[in-house]
């Protein structure tokens, strides 16, 4: 028998569907706030008037925070 046969491999597993109910979770609340945000918001920007549902906004708004964080990210020297 070698070593990695003696390991119990119940941890692989747990670890895996616990990724995956945590997906699934994130994917229903995102539902959910996109159904309770439907309504249309204006925005304005400078001179421009933009209206569009307000989970649209926000999720741009997301997406602007996440370009900045990657563009801004330093990486850690060891």
């Amino acid at each position: 028998m070698s070593p990695d046969e003696t390991k119990p491999a119940g941890g692989a597993v747990q670890r895996f569907a616990l990724r995956y109910w945590l997906a699934i979770l994130l994917v229903v609340l995102a539902a959910v706030f996109i159904g309770q945000n439907r309504d249309r918001q204006q925005v304005h920007v400078l001179w421009i008037t933009v209206e569009s549902p307000m989970w649209l906004l926000l999720t741009a708004m997301l997406a602007v925070g996440i370009i900045v964080g990657l563009l801004l990210h330093r990486r850690r020297r060891n």
